[in-house]
């Protein structure tokens, strides 16, 4: 009679499987690729699986046992991929840590989630070793990449004489506890999204229908960091499929421009602001593009002269999707065919695994063409926030997941999205949308980023304000965009001001910090 751990051996979904998988019916293919320096090294499936075997038995030698969180602090690299596939394949917790983030914040990530075991990249390991000594708890620590110092172990002296061969001794139930991912906390303190074997595995095999893709068609570079949950998942897809990842630690417009071409990328996702960066690079028509396949950005609105152009460009459609950390990514899919004849700010409708409907504040759900809150279902979503049952009713409220975004679905079920529920500004009784603003000043000459937001006004309540960066090398004037403005929008949508700035506060996964905007220029129409 077969016991319980051969049944879960046999059926079991869990992540780091994944690898294991790969590494048997296609070991020679690389599975990541990184450039240190100016040598290009690229690491096989089968040896990747080796060293995440190596290090999931040696986290066991340490002590660590399956549960115990483990925080990753470092940026795009082979050691990161391999530590976060060892917790998988461990039943360790993986906690991917916003390192870029305020030090409160990290040491509240660390401290939190009850991490046993910390990863860093050694010009981390300062701020680490003083948040570590303020916890009372033994910690293993562990360098990522770089000189190891202030008590860290060398990551190769840690993998050291360890076996390389699968753990199969572990239970891994389809809802057992893969990580915890931080969201930022801009208003109150960071929450901790608890997502499972389950969550992440059906989150990978969603997003390749959701965006029409096949596993010839996934070699991509994860350029974002992957701390967040779009450049893990997008990471955890091209292995699941087989393809290559390039990781990338910094965006420079260059060195894209020349990865597209030698690495052959076929699918690439980027944030509007690095697409516009490439279109603007002296180098852009100096390489061969013939790779790409599809191109995708999220986060923040695209203009239309933008789009036309990047089609041209790279020879591929372009396409836009929505998610949070809360449902693993990709909760929506804009399909190209419809950014042909739809304008507007538009997600698409609800991806391959998501019910997607907008709700009112009481819980009912609204026809085509009414604005309210976009809710979804989906086995992708959070098992709910950790030590926060409060936060997770909030969020699970009335049987759905509610998103925090405002908008309506036009009758093709596409998503049209007004605004975020905080980022809305209420000026002389209207609501107006931020994005709407800001999609409008993107497509004007030499904008290269902008954010929205309210300020306290005797008149307006709120008055609408811009906070403008301009492109490198460009005089912008405030009043010329207002006139831009009074072309395309209603009047009560024209900023009031206008405040042009060489670089915006942004946040690691290129989010406008719209609340220290709001901090920073809280005076501006005092007396007006």
């Amino acid at each position: 009679m077969a016991t319980e751990l051969e049944i879960n051996l046999i059926r079991r979904i869990a992540v780091g499987d994944i690898l294991r998988r790969r590494a048997t019916d296609c070991g020679n293919n690389e599975a990541i690729v990184e450039y240190i320096g100016d040598k290009r090294h690229g690491t096989t499936y089968q040896s990747l699986n080796a060293r995440v075997n190596q290090l999931t038995h040696a986290l066991r030698a340490s002590g660590l046992v399956q549960g115990d969180r483990i925080a990753i602090l470092g940026a795009n690299t082979s050691e990161f991929v391999t530590a976060l596939m060892a917790c998988f394949k461990g039943g360790f917790v993986a906690v991917p840590v916003n390192y870029v983030q305020n030090p409160h914040d990290v040491e509240y990530n660390i401290e939190h989630s009850g991490a046993r075991a910390i990863f860093a990249d050694a010009q981390l390991h300062g701020l680490v070793s003083e948040i570590a000594s303020s916890i009372d708890r033994d910690f293993v620590l562990v360098t990522l990449s770089g000189e190891t110092s202030n008590g860290f172990a060398d990551f190769e002296t840690f993998l050291a004489g360890q076996s390389s061969e699968e753990i199969e001794d572990i239970i891994i139930h389809d809802d057992d506890l893969a990580q915890i991912m931080y969201t930022s906390g801009t208003t109150a303190k960071p929450k901790g999204v608890m997502l499972s074997h389950k969550n992440l595995y059906i989150a990978t095999l969603n997003t390749v229908i959701s965006i029409g893709a096949n596993k010839d068609q996934l070699v991509t570079a994860a350029v974002l960091p992957a701390f967040h949950i779009t450049a893990e998942l997008f990471v955890l897809v091209a292995l699941h499929f087989g393809s290559k990842v390039v990781l990338v630690k910094g965006f420079d417009p260059a060195a894209m421009l020349e990865t597209i071409e030698a690495e052959k990328l076929q699918f690439l996702i980027l944030l509007p602001l690095m697409w516009k960066a490439l279109l603007g690079h002296p180098q852009l028509n100096q390489h061969n593009y013939s790779s790409m396949q599809l191109g995708m950005y999220g986060m923040a609105p695209m203009d239309a002269p933008t789009l036309e152009k990047l089609g041209e460009v790279f020879g591929c459609p372009f396409i836009t999707g929505s998610g949070q950390t809360e449902i693993n990514g990709v909760a929506t899919i804009m399909d190209a065919q419809w950014a042909a004849v739809k304008e507007g700010n538009i997600w698409g409708d609800g991806s391959a695994t998501t019910d997607q409907a907008v709700m009112d504040d009481q819980g009912n759900l609204l026809p085509a063409g009414e604005i309210g809150e976009v809710v979804w279902r989906s086995p992708q979503t959070m098992l709910g926030y950790y030590r926060n049952k409060e936060a997770t009713d909030e969020a699970q409220a009335h049987g759905w997941h509610h998103s925090g975004d405002i908008g309506f679905l036009d009758d093709d079920r596409q998503f049209h999205f007004v605004d975020r529920k905080k980022d809305i500004v209420k000026s002389g009784g209207e609501n107006v949308s931020s994005v709407k603003v800001e999609r409008t000043i993107l497509a004007y000459p030499g904008v290269a980023n902008v954010g929205v937001i309210g300020l306290p006004h005797t008149h307006w309540g709120e008055a609408v304000t811009a906070v403008v960066a301009r492109e490198a090398n460009t005089d912008l004037d405030e009043q010329a965009i207002i006139e831009h403005c009074k072309r395309e929008l209603g009047g009560f949508e024209v900023p009031k001001k206008i405040i042009i700035l060489d670089q915006l506060p942004m946040t690691a996964t290129g989010k406008v910090k719209k609340h220290l905007l709001r901090q920073e220029y809280a005076e501006a129409f005092t007396g007006a």
